[in-house]
């Protein structure tokens, strides 16, 4: 009589709704418990989908970003060097100029020639030694480049730096070491036009990197940076828990859950009852 009660229609009913609600419960506590809404696919078989898609978009993204942080970085590298030359050609040319000065001893025209030399020497090493992570930087060879964009970095060399055409004759830097056709007070404005030269073609190196770092790459960044964002934030609505929601239905599974389970036990002890009386 008894396995007659339990297997009754009502019965069956109320012990349906208090297993339903118990396993609400425990989802809700899940949810809680991992802070994700969706823990497994029965949770939500198309919201999972679109969250791993999200994902996957997300961390294509971030590789993106890096590459162009990575670049950026090389960017500023190469840039620095360059100004170091810079200053170094800057300060050869007020020696080449002072060298041109007839009043200037031997010995004191010796002394200019010498750090012209040793300046070339620093330009030279800095084109062949400027590295990042390994790569030279300006041995001719370098192209930064991101998705859609690049940019190619010019040699620094004294072989090829500077190069002008005077009275049909081309100079580069190295014609002003020792022993060179501009070396000494024989340089005199050929020297200058030469340095001049080299300084101008740094600068305008320099400006296209910084244009490209500015203008190509922070942008880039930025940009990425922004849809990292976005993408994470609709990734979060979707498998992220909700706390005030899912608390609540946490704590109305839990009651319905008791609730059910007393109303499922006084129907049991009301049926035993009217089972007792008619044996």
């Amino acid at each position: 009589m008894v396995g007659n009660a339990l297997n009754s229609k009502d019965t069956l009913s109320s012990l349906r709704l208090l297993r339903l609600n118990q396993l609400a419960a425990a989802s809700a506590m899940q949810s809680l418990a991992t802070g994700k809404r969706i823990n497994r696919g029965a949770d939500d078989p198309a919201g999972l989908i679109a969250s791993a898609r999200l994902s996957s978009a997300i961390a294509q993204l971030q590789a993106e970003t890096e590459v162009a942080s990575r670049a950026s970085a090389v960017a500023s590298t190469a840039d620095a060097a360059l100004g170091e030359a810079s200053n170094l050609l800057t300060e050869a040319r007020r020696l080449a100029v002072a060298n041109a000065d007839s009043t200037l001893s031997p010995a004191e025209r010796q002394a200019n020639q010498s750090q012209i030399d040793s300046i070339l020497a620093s330009v030279d090493r800095i084109g062949n030694t400027t590295q990042f992570n390994g790569t030279k930087l300006l041995d001719g060879n370098l192209t930064i480049a991101v998705t859609g964009a690049s940019l190619s970095v010019a040699r620094l060399g004294t072989g090829t730096a500077g190069a002008t055409e005077i009275d049909g004759q081309t100079y580069t830097l190295a014609d002003l070491k020792t022993g060179g056709a501009l070396a000494g007070s024989a340089g005199g404005e050929k020297a200058s036009a030469v340095l001049d030269r080299a300084i101008g073609e740094v600068a305008t190196q320099r400006a296209r990197i910084g244009a490209f770092q500015s203008n190509t790459l922070a942008v880039r960044v930025n940009s990425l940076g922004v849809a990292v964002e976005n993408l994470s934030a609709a990734r979060s609505a979707i498998e992220d828990t909700d706390y005030a929601a899912t608390i609540a239905e946490s704590l109305r599974s839990r009651l319905l859950a008791t609730f059910t389970a007393r109303m499922l036990g006084s129907e049991m002890a009301a049926k035993r009852r009217a089972f007792s009386l008619l044996k």
